[in-house]
């Protein structure tokens, strides 16, 4: 009966921490803009600014990605990120930098259970033209 219990107890515990870990995602796709068949997470490029793009650009969708900063890492956030740009089409996003509540915040919220500890993280998805071919030879045609 005991060993059960444990393993109930830590099924639970891991279930809680498998919960905190999830990254929560919300897509805005831009007004007026052409409906663009997916592409792949592995072809979406990073640029940290509008003047870090190459050439001109299409604007596809805003994504904001945000997930408890005690177990959510800033690459999981840029990962999910670059997965709903690419489920839209995009073929790079700006990603602005990631914000995180202060430490005594995250600690004390936590501590009470108020899930105030969380790092959220914004970008532009964009379509690049000049990268079609690019994509086409890593994704396939789509």
């Amino acid at each position: 009966m005991q060993a059960l219990l444990r393993h109930g107890v830590a099924g639970i515990a891991a279930v809680a921490i498998a919960a905190g870990c999830a990254v929560k995602t919300q897509t805005s796709t831009m007004e007026g803009t052409l409906a663009r068949s997916a592409t792949c997470e592995d072809v979406i490029v990073t640029y940290a600014s509008r003047a870090d793009v190459p050439s001109d650009y299409y604007e596809v969708a805003f994504i904001e990605a945000e997930g408890n900063s005690v177990y959510t890492t800033d690459n999981q956030l840029r990962q999910e990120i670059k997965k709903r740009a690419a489920e839209e089409g995009a073929t790079a996003v700006i990603v602005n930098p990631v914000s995180e509540s202060k430490v005594g915040v995250k600690v004390l919220g936590e501590a009470l259970g108020t899930r105030s500890a969380t790092a959220r993280a914004t970008a532009l998805a964009i379509y690049l033209p000049a990268d079609a071919e690019r994509v086409t030879l890593r994704c396939g045609k789509r």
